[in-house]
């Protein structure tokens, strides 16, 4: 009886835990408030996911840039450059942009910076 008590409680400890980190997830579109940051052939959304404070992932949305040039961008690490720093650090970091992909780049880091200065504009 002990032993089913322990379950339930480590179940439910499990369950609030879990709550309680989704409650400090933000994901953030760039689509609308980076409209009007371009790369080559138009504008480079991104999906942002911030999880305490953290970034944990930044994703590509589907753009017009030359699939091989945004290759680039993704091959060479960019969307994985702010990863594991705390927003405020993100948005004060330097990135350098990709070899080949110079318009591309600076729309994408000109993306993570503004997507991510809007959630400490809040």
């Amino acid at each position: 009886m002990r032993k089913l008590f322990t379950v339930i409680a480590l179940i439910a400890a499990i369950s609030v835990a879990a709550n309680a980190a989704q409650a400090d997830t933000v994901v953030v579109n760039t689509t609308d408030i980076c409209k009007n940051i371009t790369g080559y052939n138009g504008p480079t959304p991104l999906i942002i996911k911030v999880v305490n404070g953290v970034v944990v992932k930044v994703e590509a949305l589907p753009n017009q840039e030359t699939p091989g040039y945004f290759r680039k961008v993704i091959n060479g690490g960019l969307l994985n450059a702010p990863v594991g720093l705390k927003v405020e650090e993100a948005v004060k970091k330097p990135y350098d942009a990709v070899t080949g992909a110079t318009y591309s780049s600076i729309s994408v880091i000109r993306n993570i910076k503004n997507g991510l200065k809007s959630l400490l504009n809040k």
